[in-house]
């Protein structure tokens, strides 16, 4: 069969339509067209006219923000992403440019014919509509922690329902302290009114902007390898919660009688620890049933994978030829633990990759915050030497010089404890596992260790003002029923990354091991299945 011949890849090939009814698949169908794009070329540029809305089936393609003179690569995009969002929402210009890099296969509609025919496909439209204001989510806000080839199914926020409730308060204060002034001036009140009336008024504005931030800080993401949750309470608190789609047992929806006739709710995420919720998200229903398509989707496309190989197999094996061993270096044990770290961290460093072992320590504000009262005593007794020297000390020399002496050795070796035990506590991830190890000097040794392939999700958590100001937090990973934290690190958020990125390749080379044993497993048992009937066969024909 040719290539001509095979069947056109069509709109319910993307896992996010998947469910659409089958009248309103059709209906799709009949308006994109696929075109190739070559490498090398831009789809199109920015601020020009949105024309098209395109599906990527198959290549990469990468978006491009200009910022001043500059072009800034903000996105890259596999295939199963949708981009040229600006088409579907009305929007006429492009805020990026689209460009092409590796050869690329696209389904596209014009704008006109496919906001006309969404008119009439409710399901398509609300469905095509989330995606779209997903993407351009996505494009506005920055998130860091995403791997370059991770794909953003899904993304969005509360509900702007919520936005309105959380401005009436500041909105009647700044009306009030507005209208005071022409009161405040009519009845000849003392000029420290029209202080207060300003003091309400910037209040009521900072409150205003403090309550709108609140509202957009919010973020739920859905890609081909997480779900991810991130909660922020502007200047308070800052949490990121997030699984691996292996980890789902079960999406569902709720909503209150409040929410429901605005149209938004919660979905419940739940995984083998504590439920991610994606809290009062507009169309809750409908990412929902997203979530759940992109997860059953990874599922098949794993069982797929699988069966491939199987089939690989079984065919070099009845064909006689040998199957390549698989080249994966194999897993370590769980229960081993890692070797020490061969490179020690600097006096002050809280960071260090060391091949492919990194080791992290406490955020050096607990090391100042452990040596503040050390410091007052070693202070205190160079004070005592000096007034005994100044002979202002109500005791002899010799003495007040021993006493002032005893109290700033007592400060100097406390604060060597206090760094030494900072400096012992140290938190690693290997290639196979997480390590914690806490010593105290002179005392105890607690190590313990979890291997990568049992962590179920991670998290971080700032939990304050001073957390965000000096970037220091908890990374929750959850083992189990135990959870395993690597408490009060610097930078939390690159070191969840760490942890994740570690964890999916630990993952990925574990299950790549498990699948290629059972193909074995199966092509020996039909391998040997097809020589006992034919060796049936042979005995027969000679008997004959």
């Amino acid at each position: 069969m040719s290539s001509s011949d095979l069947p056109r890849p069509g709109i319910s090939s993307f896992p996010l339509l998947a469910d659409l009814p089958p009248e309103e698949a059709a209906a799709l169908e009949t308006l994109f067209e696929e075109k190739q794009l070559v490498q090398g070329k831009d789809v199109y540029r920015e601020d020009e006219s949105a024309r098209y809305f395109y599906f990527l089936l198959s290549g990469t393609i990468s978006l491009w923000h200009r910022r001043g003179s500059k072009e800034e690569q903000v996105r890259l995009l596999n295939p199963g992403e949708v981009f040229g969002e600006e088409a579907l929402l009305g929007l006429p210009r492009r805020h990026a440019t689209a460009y092409v890099e590796s050869e690329a296969a696209v389904l596209r509609a014009s704008t006109e014919s496919l906001r006309a025919r969404l008119r009439f496909l409710p399901t398509a439209d609300e469905i095509l509509r989330t995606i779209a204001r997903g993407r351009r989510l996505v494009r506005s806000v920055a998130f860091p922690f995403l791997e370059p080839d991770e794909a953003v199914f899904l993304a969005t926020r509360k509900s702007s329902m919520l936005l309105f409730p959380s401005l009436a308060v500041p909105v009647l204060l700044g009306l009030i302290s507005l209208a005071s002034i022409p009161v405040i001036h009519f009845r000849l009140w003392p000029q420290w009114a029209y202080a207060l009336s300003a003091a309400g008024i910037i209040f009521s504005l900072a409150y205003g902007i403090w309550s709108a931030l609140d509202w957009g800080n919010d973020y739920y993401l859905i890609t081909n390898r997480r779900v991810v949750a991130i909660r922020r309470v502007p200047l308070v608190y800052d949490d990121r919660q997030e699984a691996p789609l292996s980890m789902i047992q079960s999406v569902s929806v709720s909503s209150t009688l409040r929410q429901r006739p605005l149209g938004y709710g919660d979905v419940v995420v739940n995984t083998f620890t504590r439920p991610i919720v994606f809290e009062s998200v507009p169309h809750p229903t409908t990412v929902a049933r997203l979530l759940e398509r992109i997860w059953k989707d990874r599922q098949q496309t794993e069982e797929r994978n699988q069966r491939e190989e199987i089939n690989q197999v079984l065919a070099q094996r009845l064909s006689g030829v040998e199957t390549a061993e698989i080249r994966i270096e194999e897993t370590a044990s769980s229960s081993e633990a890692a070797p020490p770290q061969t490179e020690p961290l600097g006096a002050m460093q809280t960071r260090l990759v060391n091949g492919e072992t990194i080791t992290y320590r406490k955020h050096r504000f607990f090391l100042f915050r452990d040596l503040f009262l050390p410091g007052l005593l070693a202070v205190f007794g160079l004070m005592l030497g000096i007034l005994n020297t100044a002979g202002m000390f109500p005791i002899d020399r010799p003495s007040g010089t021993a006493i002032g002496a005893g109290v700033l050795l007592a400060g100097l070796l406390w604060a060597i404890y206090e760094y030494v035990d900072w400096a012992n506590d140290l938190y690693q991830v290997t290639p196979e596992q997480i390590l914690a190890l806490h010593r105290k000097p002179l005392g105890d040794e607690e190590r313990r260790s979890a291997a990568l392939e049992n962590i179920l999700s991670l998290e971080y958590d700032r939990p304050s003002f001073l957390a965000r100001m000096m970037d220091f937090g908890t990374v929750k990973a959850t083992v189990g029923q135990v959870s395993f934290t690597f408490d009060e690190v610097n930078d939390p958020i690159h070191v969840q990354e760490d942890i994740f990125r570690r964890m999916e390749a630990k993952k990925r080379r574990v299950a790549q091991i498990q699948h290629h044993q059972r193909s074995q497993e199966i092509a020996d048992w039909i391998e040997t299945y097809h020589h006992m009937t034919r060796g049936e066969t042979d005995s027969d024909q000679e008997k004959e």
